[in-house]
């Protein structure tokens, strides 16, 4: 699994259900959250601009609220996953995949029946991301990971 989790140092609104997040890693993203909130009725306060334009920074960063952490509060590995799916980055997409999953990169690894220090390449942007590799993870996504 990652060294660390991802912690956000600080969230910004902006329109249309989108927030600037900085991670503590230095990396800055405007993530989308319309459709997780949408897909969420727990989250369906969130719609309402004026209670979307409170957001917070949930204490250790370890996500964003609405409410002092209350039900109106979405993770930090869920904002980063979010961010990195819709940077296109693909190495921040494979990261967070990994995460996702709760991979480490020797789990990662063997899933995809391939070497530990691919994974790492991958996850590093050292090498770029076979299109064969994409299409494994998403088998992986699906539940049809590597059989015995």
């Amino acid at each position: 699994m990652r060294e660390k989790l991802p912690r956000i140092t600080s969230a910004k609104t902006l329109d249309n259900l989108r927030v600037a997040v900085s991670f503590e890693d230095g990396w800055s993203f405007d993530v989308d959250l319309s459709g997780f909130i949408a897909s969420f009725k727990s989250l369906k306060p969130l719609l309402d601009a004026a209670l979307f334009s409170r957001v917070a920074v949930e204490e250790w960063g370890s996500g964003l609220t609405w409410d002092d952490e209350g039900p109106l509060s979405i993770a930090a590995t869920t904002v980063y996953r979010l961010a990195s799916e819709q940077s296109g980055d693909p190495a921040r997409g494979f990261d967070a995949w990994m995460m996702q999953h709760g991979f480490s990169a020797a789990k990662a690894a063997d899933m995809l029946g391939m070497s530990r220090r691919n994974i790492i390449n991958y996850r590093t942007a050292t090498r770029p991301i076979p299109k064969v590799v994409r299409l494994a993870c998403k088998a992986v996504d699906m539940g049809m990971g590597a059989q015995d």
